[in-house]
């Protein structure tokens, strides 16, 4: 059975995944894509054998597509989201699910209307083999029960300018997912420090910034968010635990030595070190709707959680104070 997929928005990440369901992903096609720029859907659909439609409607609508991918920018998620919804059609949705916490109320509604899960969304290091790993050092065998998590997440420059905002509400929002499913709990406390910013920082923003949480059983976790490195795409976590601790990568799983010095090579962009993570979110997704199953992955509710959590961050920014977390009750769907 062969999943002709859809797709709306066809920047770097929706590119990379046409490209992916396309030539990597077994079980699907890549039949209909929209973007903004015609220009540029219409040369990937040349390439990747589909037809670029002019609206994002059209996709949704399209009796070729059996499933919608979604990797717009984030701001118009709620309307395409809740549009692929009506179609019944599954969903992966790209990170954040939306910007504003009233957005991501009202498309949670939506699905949990629907009384079923059609959504997955696209937190893809939840599939990253190092992560995984990372979580299965928590049990008795391991570095047993988390107790500080610190976390790096820094960028070779801001590709789309910098916003400490924006820092917040579309990067970070990553390491607002990916602890809170490190520890199968809440997080139920926030703040952000802004120091001395880097010297290319514009006016009136700050980076790197500084995230500091509390999780609902008292794990502290930080992250040090830095959008303008120079030197590259590097994401690691470590985890100090009740035996011992763990580390996670430094941008890279390979270290060489090699003409009298020894190293690893950094990446440029996320979708390097990402890559295989990609893969495996979108193979994942191809083989639940196959075989007739729920999503896997981060559903809408963690789409959601992580939504809040990024605007309550952008508050503890603005008011330099740390800002309790309080979530909806989890409908049951979710359960």
């Amino acid at each position: 059975m062969n999943i002709r997929v859809g797709v709306i928005g066809v920047g770097n990440i929706g590119t990379a995944h046409a490209t992916n369901l396309a030539k990597a992903v077994s079980g699907s096609s890549v039949s209909v894509l929209y973007d903004f720029d015609q220009k540029r859907a219409q040369e990937l659909a040349i390439e990747l054998g589909a037809k670029a439609v002019a609206t994002f409607q059209e996709v949704i609508d399209s009796p070729e597509v059996d499933a919608i991918l979604i990797a717009s920018p984030d701001k118009f998620h709620k309307e395409q989201v809740i549009a692929a919804m009506k179609s019944g059609k599954p969903i992966l949705c790209e990170k954040p699910l939306t910007v504003t916490e009233a957005d991501a109320e009202e498309i949670l509604a939506a699905e949990v209307s629907l009384g079923k899960r059609l959504v997955q969304m696209g937190f893809m290091r939840r599939f990253d083999p190092g992560y995984i790993q990372l979580k299965s050092e928590f049990n008795d065998d391991g570095i047993g029960a988390p107790l500080i998590i610190h976390n790096i997440h820094r960028n070779t420059f801001a590709a789309y300018g910098l916003n400490t905002e924006g820092t917040l509400t579309n990067s970070v929002v990553h390491e607002f997912d990916i602890n809170r499913w490190l520890l199968d709990e809440e997080i139920k406390s926030i703040s952000v420090m802004a120091g001395k910013a880097s010297p290319l920082t514009p006016d009136g923003q700050k980076d790197p910034v500084l995230v500091i949480m509390e999780s609902e059983s008292g794990v502290l976790i930080t992250v040090e968010a830095f959008m303008n490195d120079q030197y590259g795409y590097e994401v690691s976590c470590s985890v100090s635990g009740v035996k011992g601790s763990a580390d996670l990568g430094e941008g890279s799983f390979v270290t060489s030595s090699k003409k009298f010095s020894r190293g690893s090579e950094i990446p440029e962009l996320w979708l390097t070190r990402f890559n295989e993570a990609y893969r495996i979110q979108l193979q994942a997704w191809i083989n639940s709707i196959r075989e007739g199953k729920l999503p896997v992955g981060s559903s809408i509710w963690d789409g959601y959680a992580a939504t809040v959590l990024a605007n309550k961050a952008v508050e503890a920014y603005r008011t330099g104070k740390k800002v309790e977390i309080t979530l909806k009750a989890k409908p049951g769907i979710y359960s």
